[in-house]
């Protein structure tokens, strides 16, 4: 039975609780969900595109130190190139350093050597592996999901079962734009 000292009580504890929710879930958004921000990774690399004639960030020692490349260049946001999880500690140190940053300790793939003239379907950077409920999302009931930054700046969100596929065609286009079979497939490799 409700009385007017429980209704009282409840209100005092439950409406200051439900005037908090929207600020705890902004507080989410602004610290949490976007930070690895897939959308943010691709513009970062189409930036540095149009500012590089159209070329996107290319170094001889792979794909890791190309992002150093881009992050050195201007582009100050290392946790877009990192995937959840990763806190950018790694390639931080090396921005900060100059040393190697290993293509195997990257937690985003990155396909160097490509130009805005390219296939636009081509995953420019993609997660090496999958997320509960993906990147923006993320939350422990979550399928498993991918997130892709595509060529043309747009980005897709790609559940688990359908990876091999998404991987299948993704090998195709970049043997079709000259990238060798063995280079295309160590992009897409497991990662450990």
């Amino acid at each position: 039975m409700f009385t007017k000292r429980r209704v009282v009580w409840g209100l005092g504890i439950g409406l200051p609780v439900l005037a908090l929710l929207p600020v705890a879930a902004m507080w989410f958004n602004l610290f949490h969900a976007h930070e690895h921000c897939i959308k943010g990774t691709g513009l970062e690399l189409r930036t540095y595109a149009l500012d590089h004639g159209g070329k996107f960030p290319f170094h001889t020692n792979g794909f890791g130190d190309a992002i150093v490349v881009l992050l050195r260049d201007g582009h100050p946001f290392p946790h877009e190139f990192t995937a959840p999880g990763d806190d950018g500690r790694l390639l931080k140190e090396c921005m900060k350093t100059g040393a190697h940053m290993p293509e195997e300790r990257c937690t985003r793939a990155y396909v160097q050597g490509l130009s805005d003239t390219n296939n636009p379907r081509i995953a420019l950077v993609f997660d090496r592996y999958p997320t509960r409920g993906g990147d923006h999302f993320r939350r422990p009931w979550g399928p498993l999901l991918r997130e892709v930054a595509m060529l043309d700046g747009s980005m897709e969100v790609v559940r688990e079962e359908k990876w091999p596929e998404f991987r299948r065609k993704q090998i195709q286009l970049l043997v079709a734009e000259g990238i060798s079979l063995g280079a295309a497939e160590k992009l897409y490799a497991p990662f450990k």
